[in-house]
C-alpha cells in the first residue's frame, strides 16, 4: 500500500503557532511604542534647539532677545471704540512668537501681519479680523510630537473663528522667572505702590529672561547662560479644567502661540463645540507673588509653581496656578532651553529652590554641578 504524506498543520499545532505569534507581538509592541516615543522626545528636544538658534539669531540682529509680550501703557493709545473688555484685549499687542517667525523660516507668514495694529485688529477698526486666521496657523516647530492636538483652537482653520481668543496651540513657553508680571484689569486697589507690570520694573533677582516689553540681552544674564532657562515645555492638553463652578464647561487647556492677552484665561466654547478649550497665554513661571499682595512683599509669600502640576483634571476652583507652570506629558519632567542654546531634560522632582534659581537671570544663586 502507498502511504499518503500528510501536508499542513493540525488544529493544535495551529493554535500553538498563533499563541507564539501573539506572545511575540505582545513583547514587541511595547518596544515599538517606546522607540516611537523616544523618537518623539528627540524631536521635542530638537524643537527647543531650533528655538535656541532662532533666539541667538534674533539677538545678533537686534542686540537683545525679543519680549515675550509687547505691552502698551494702559489706554495709550486707546483701544478701538465700542469694544467689550477693551482694556484687557488691547493691553498687549504681540507675542515673542510673532517676532521670531522670520527666524523660524516663516517670513511669508510674518509679512502678512500688520504690526501697526494688534493681534486682534487695528487700533481704529475693531471689526478688522485679518489676523485671526493667521493666528490659527499650525507650526510644527512650536508643537511637541508627543502631544495630540485636535488642530486650531476654537475654529475650523479657514478663517471662521467663533471666539476672539482662538488660535493655533504651542507646547513651549517663555520663562518669566520667579515672578508673574500681571496685567490684571482694574486699578490695583489694595496695592498702594502699584503692581509691577513691566519687565524693567521687576528686580533682577527674581525676573526671568522674558516679560512684558522685556529687553533682555545676553549680558543681562549674569547667573550664566548655561545656568538660566529661557524657554520650557508647557504642553497643551495635559490639563483639563472644570471652571470656577458648574456653569463653566469642562475642557482641555491649550496655549495659543499668538495669544497676547496674558494673565487671562477663557473657554472658547463648550463640550459640544469641536476644538474648544480653555486658553491661557504662552508663558510660565516657577513662583509667583501671592496676589493681592504687593510685589514688595517678602518672597517668603511667593507661591511655588512646580514642573508638571497635579491633578491633571482640575476640579471647580479659582486657583489658576497650574495654568502657569512649566509642564509636559513626558514621564517625570520636561525639556528646557538654556540661554547658551543647550537643551536638556529637568526632572519634575528637582528641588523647587533650584528650579526657581535657574529661571532667574541675576539671582546670584549657588547651584549644584548637576540638577
Amino acid at each position: 500500500m502507498r502511504r499518503t504524506r500528510r501536508i499542513g498543520f493540525t488544529l493544535i499545532e495551529l493554535l500553538v503557532v498563533v499563541a507564539i505569534i501573539a506572545l511575540l507581538v505582545g513583547l514587541l509592541l511595547p518596544a515599538v511604542q517606546q522607540a516611537r516615543e523616544r523618537a518623539r522626545t528627540t524631536q521635542c528636544l530638537n524643537n527647543l534647539k531650533q528655538f535656541g538658534v532662532a533666539l541667538h539669531s534674533y539677538e545678533a540682529a537686534h542686540k537683545l532677545l525679543p519680549p515675550s509680550f509687547i505691552r502698551q501703557v494702559d489706554g495709550n493709545p486707546p483701544p478701538p471704540p465700542a469694544i467689550t473688555f477693551a482694556a484687557l484685549r488691547y493691553r498687549s499687542h504681540w507675542t515673542g512668537f510673532h517676532m521670531l517667525l522670520p527666524f523660524f523660516e516663516q517670513k511669508p507668514l510674518y509679512d502678512k501681519y500688520d504690526f501697526r495694529g494688534t493681534w486682534l485688529s487695528s487700533m481704529t477698526n475693531a471689526s478688522d479680523h485679518r489676523a485671526w486666521p493667521l493666528n490659527q496657523t499650525m507650526l510644527s516647530v512650536l508643537l511637541c510630537p508627543s502631544v495630540q492636538h485636535a488642530g486650531p483652537i476654537g475654529g475650523d482653520g479657514g478663517g471662521s473663528v467663533p471666539h476672539w481668543m482662538a488660535g493655533a496651540p504651542t507646547d513651549y513657553s517663555f520663562s518669566h522667572g520667579a515672578d508673574s508680571i500681571r496685567a490684571l484689569p482694574g486699578d490695583d486697589v489694595g496695592c498702594p505702590a502699584g503692581l509691577l507690570h513691566f519687565w524693567s520694573e521687576w528686580p533682577d533677582t527674581t525676573r526671568g529672561a522674558f516679560g512684558y516689553s522685556s529687553s533682555c540681552a545676553d549680558r543681562d544674564i549674569t547667573d550664566g547662560l548655561s545656568n538660566t532657562i529661557v524657554i520650557g515645555e508647557k504642553s497643551g492638553r495635559r490639563l483639563t479644567y472644570s471652571g470656577v463652578n458648574n456653569s463653566f464647561p469642562k475642557l482641555p487647556v491649550e496655549f495659543p502661540w499668538a495669544m497676547a492677552a496674558v494673565a487671562y484665561f477663557a473657554a472658547t466654547g463648550n463640550e459640544q463645540t469641536p476644538g474648544s478649550a480653555w486658553v491661557v497665554g504662552p508663558y510660565a513661571v516657577t513662583s509667583d507673588i501671592k496676589l493681592p499682595n504687593c510685589p514688595q512683599d517678602s518672597l517668603t509669600n511667593a507661591e511655588p509653581y512646580p514642573i508638571n502640576p497635579t491633578p491633571r483634571v482640575i476640579p471647580f476652583t479659582s486657583d489658576e496656578r497650574p495654568f502657569y507652570s512649566f509642564q509636559s506629558i513626558h514621564p517625570a519632567g520636561a525639556h528646557f532651553l538654556f540661554a547658551d542654546g543647550s537643551a536638556r531634560f529637568v526632572h519634575e522632582y528637582v528641588n523647587q529652590s533650584i528650579l526657581q534659581s535657574i529661571s532667574t537671570i541675576a539671582g546670584s544663586e549657588r547651584l549644584p554641578e548637576s540638577f
